[in-house]
């Protein structure tokens, strides 16, 4: 009974931790670099603000909304067919994967000298079916949508409003 009541206080003392931690992450991810508290504290707070994206301004939202990008592939088969996927698209947002896979897209479009190549053989084996030839992955980037471009029923990732942008393009190997 006294292993279960410490057990249960270590999990709580823990549970409390991480809240607290989580919490100052929030109100320090945004907070400004000439803050000597925040300069000193965001070395030790940087891996974790940056694995779950949380390293913002404090203008984040104002006076406008940021614009984003979405990552896209195309898959050319044997055929000479151009098949096009936007991974982002098969994600629940009501499931906990969706932050991680979109992080992972995140990763893919901010860096791709580092993870074009890993990204690209893992797509042609799971497109191994359609007998891919090579992976060309893309960068859609946002353009300028307006309010009214909204209200006569247009998207923003149509391709009126989007800058497609090459990442690399990877030939498929047999192996």
């Amino acid at each position: 009974m006294i292993r279960t009541q410490w057990r249960d206080r270590l999990i709580y003392l823990a549970m409390s931790g991480f809240v607290a931690w989580h919490t100052l992450a929030m109100v320090l991810a945004p907070a400004p670099d000439n803050s000597v508290i925040a300069q000193s504290l965001r070395g030790l707070m940087q891996p974790y603000l940056t694995l779950f994206r949380l390293d913002n301004l404090w203008d984040f939202f104002a006076p406008t909304v940021g614009k984003g990008s979405q990552f896209r592939y195309i898959i050319e088969d044997a055929d000479g067919l151009r098949h096009t996927f936007v991974p982002a698209e098969d994600l629940s947002w009501f499931h906990p994967s969706y932050f991680w896979f979109r992080s992972l897209y995140y990763a893919i479009v901010d860096d791709p000298e580092l993870y074009a190549d890993s990204t690209a053989a893992l797509l042609c084996r799971k497109h191994a079916s359609l007998h891919p030839v090579a992976v060309t992955l893309l960068r859609y980037d946002e353009g300028d949508f307006s309010p009214e471009d909204h209200l006569s029923g247009k998207h923003p990732m149509d391709p009126e409003f989007v800058t497609v942008n090459t990442l690399k393009r990877v030939e498929c190997t047999d192996s």
